[in-house]
């Protein structure tokens, strides 16, 4: 008998690892078909061997230039596999406003990792699909966002920053080297503890705190490199209920439980009446959870609530610190922003609209996520039916995507776009397409709080600004980007010299 149970056990390896086989490869034939060209994948793993590969070598991931060289060795478009998933990449401003904006209804899905389907997201913005309220719920959330409730935030962001810069003036006063990236992501988590759910977290001195070590721990372990099971839930789709399984047990749901878990702790004590007054997302979804006519779930809320903790605490931490860098790196831009600052400053002060109304700041801040978009790989839709669209066949089932950072470099968009060059924002919107510039996406799926992230991010430039010069060490490597999978994050410390001014 156990002979026998062996014995069909094998068959039906056997017969598993045939099937495996023979699918992958007439996926890996599909490319030609629909006349394409891309990278020669691997026989099991596609072209995630070549990404793999070139970790190992560099010890970063360099998906960033590497999309770049492919682009100019296979053309505008290619096919590139991620396992057995094939991807179609493109460049072209036309290809991607016809796919992303005009066919949105045959694009309007994000991919995830199968295994991704029991974390708590699949009910946010970021993960849920048309079929499943993605509608319901960007128009619960967008009204956060009006212009209203941004001013009624910027005092808690001023207090937040203001914090922000009392720690830095500690450490620039022990004459220490320290990495001031760590600095900004405890206080974009202030913020947004502050501004979406209405709780004073203690990130920016407390590195224990829950949000601070768990978000940290979320995000470092999105990358294959450090999660064994979301690699092969890429490679191996068809193990799908496996991967599910087993999710709750990867450092990612050790990070999501106590996450979720606060939140969930916030939500009861928000429905007992605990700031009641304050202006803020979480209050914004509880009254919606109680309109009758579209109502939300409790789930529905605590999940959009933990995407906004994930999303808007690393995207502009990492955001700021690039801008920080190439301010530190470039003087004369340095100095050109700081003289607009003072000149506002002198002119009424630094409000709302005073800092929104600068000029040469918004040139700083579109020229940074030009160069350093902080989302690499995160513009993906899934095609819902066989579709043609300019020439060229998308069938159904495949995965369409643009990189913010290669269509940012593209010198077809930009002249000389390898230079930091601030300037090149004026008069822009009369002079090009906004699809040459997509550093919060494209299309109806967009980044629903790119105006707050920008408010955080003109605020806390401008207040750094004015109270320190920043300065590269002598002898300090050169920043150097490292995606993991969806951020593009810097590679080592980023660590500068602050100087007070006057």
């Amino acid at each position: 008998m156990a002979l026998l149970i062996l014995t069909s056990i094998l068959i039906l390896l056997v017969s598993f690892i045939i099937y495996i086989l023979f699918a992958r490869r007439e996926q890996f034939k599909l490319r030609e078909k629909i006349g394409l060209t891309g990278p020669e994948p691997h026989w099991f793993m596609g072209n995630l061997k070549q990404i793999v590969d070139r970790k190992e070598k560099l010890g970063y991931d360099d998906s960033n230039k590497w999309f770049n060289e492919l682009h100019k060795q296979y053309g505008e478009t290619f096919g590139i596999y991620f396992g057995a998933q094939m991807n179609i990449v493109l460049s072209n401003e036309e290809d991607i406003k016809e796919v992303f904006i005009k066919n949105f209804s045959n694009f309007s899905d994000r991919i995830v990792p199968p295994i991704f389907d029991s974390n708590q997201l699949n009910q946010s913005l970021l993960q849920n699909t048309y079929a499943t309220g993605w509608k319901h719920t960007r128009s619960a959330i967008a009204p956060i966002f009006s212009t209203g409730k941004m001013k009624a935030m910027q005092e808690t962001i001023h207090s937040k920053v203001d914090l922000f810069l009392d720690i830095l003036r500690e450490k620039a006063s022990s004459g220490q080297k320290w990495d001031i990236y760590e600095d900004f992501q405890g206080l974009t988590l202030d913020v947004i503890g502050k501004c979406a759910f209405a709780i004073d977290s203690n990130c920016q001195r407390d590195r224990n705190d829950v949000f601070y070590v768990n978000a940290r721990k979320f995000i470092a372990n999105i990358d294959i490199r450090h999660s064994k099971v979301i690699a092969a839930s890429f490679i191996l789709p068809e193990l799908a209920p496996l991967w599910r399984a087993l999710y709750k047990y990867t450092p990612l749901a050790d990070a999501e439980i106590p996450l979720v878990e606060g939140l969930s702790n916030v939500y009861e004590r928000r429905r007992g009446g605990e700031g009641s007054d304050s202006v803020d997302l979480l209050k914004l979804l509880l009254n919606r959870e109680d309109d009758k006519s579209k109502p939300m779930t409790k789930q529905e809320v605590i999940e959009n609530c933990f995407a906004f903790l994930l999303a808007g605490y690393e995207t502009t931490s990492t955001a700021m610190t690039y801008c920080s860098y190439l301010l530190s790196k470039y003087p004369n831009v340095q100095q050109k922003l700081y003289e607009e600052i003072m000149e506002a400053k002198e002119n009424g002060g630094l409000t709302y609209d005073s800092i929104h109304n600068m000029k040469y700041l918004d040139y700083v801040y579109k020229e940074t996520l030009r160069c350093y978009p902080p989302v690499i790989h995160f513009i993906n839709r899934r095609c819902l039916a066989d579709i043609t669209i300019r020439g060229q066949f998308y069938p159904k089932g495949s995965v369409v995507t643009c990189l913010p950072h290669t269509v940012h470099l593209n010198p077809e968009n930009w002249d000389s776009p390898e230079e930091f060059h601030p300037e090149r924002f004026e008069n822009w919107e009369e002079k090009s397409s906004s699809l040459k510039w997509i550093p919060f996406g494209v299309g109806p799926r967009y980044c629903v709080g790119m105006r707050f992230a920008e408010m955080e991010f003109k605020t806390t430039i401008v207040k750094l600004l004015d109270t320190f010069e920043l300065k590269q060490f002598k002898g300090e490597a050169d920043l150097i980007p490292d995606c993991n999978g969806v951020i593009m994050r810097p590679k080592d410390p980023v660590r500068l010299l602050l100087k007070p001014r006057n």
